[in-house]
């Protein structure tokens, strides 16, 4: 079984779940993180409320905004999805929103009814799945959906990259993009090397 939640990064003298719009969330919290300059990241189960809206862009990113305004600096969240696969999304002082993904073909079948192939029980008694032509044009309506959300890597690493300097950090686009294109077995293994390919601290386990 593998993790469905949210990592929030974020930059602040107090730790993050301290944090007003952090608070209701905290009996979730699994584990923290903490690196240098302040940064930290918080993995929460099945939160904040509203991490699986249906509706995107969700009703919960207000969460991100809350915490931009109470520290002045960017955040950044990842809304995993059976560790599969995750939605990116960040919002800083200056640029505002931006978002990308990580995984979608491995995870929009979740995000996306339509993306579904259709199955059916052959004359063996046998499940078969169709993924013919007509599956490949909802999959490429649907994916299309999400990338108004977050674009693909080569839109949304230029994005990542201008969050990235309002934090005070100078990574390439070919890096970024890189890491966003690059599929791990685990998401959560992919984040964390795309938070370095950003520039941000090594991050080390602390306990929540």
């Amino acid at each position: 079984m593998g993790f469905w939640g949210t990592y929030v990064v974020g930059c602040s003298d107090r730790p993050l779940m301290e944090l007003e719009a952090l608070t209701p969330s905290a009996d979730r919290v699994r584990w923290q993180r903490r690196g240098g300059e302040g940064w930290q990241v918080v993995q929460i189960h099945r939160g904040p409320d509203g991490w699986d809206s249906a509706s995107l862009p969700a009703a919960w990113e207000r969460v991100l905004i809350s915490i931009v305004e109470q520290t002045g600096r960017p955040v950044l969240a990842a809304v995993v999805l059976d560790s599969d696969g995750a939605q990116l999304v960040g919002h800083s002082p200056r640029a505002g929103r931006w978002g990308g993904w990580l995984g979608l073909d491995r995870i929009i079948m979740h995000l996306d009814s339509d993306a579904a192939p259709y199955a059916h029980e052959d004359e063996n008694c046998e499940w078969q799945v169709d993924e013919g032509e007509e599956y490949q044009h909802r999959i490429g309506e649907a994916k299309q959906r999400l990338y108004e959300v977050g674009p693909p890597a080569h839109l949304a690493a230029p994005l990542a990259v201008r969050w990235a300097n309002e934090a005070g950090y100078t990574p390439t686009c070919s890096a970024v993009e890189s890491a966003m294109d690059n599929d791990d077995v685990f998401v959560e293994d992919q984040f964390f090397r795309f938070l370095g390919a950003m520039g941000l601290p090594e991050l080390v386990d602390t306990k929540p």
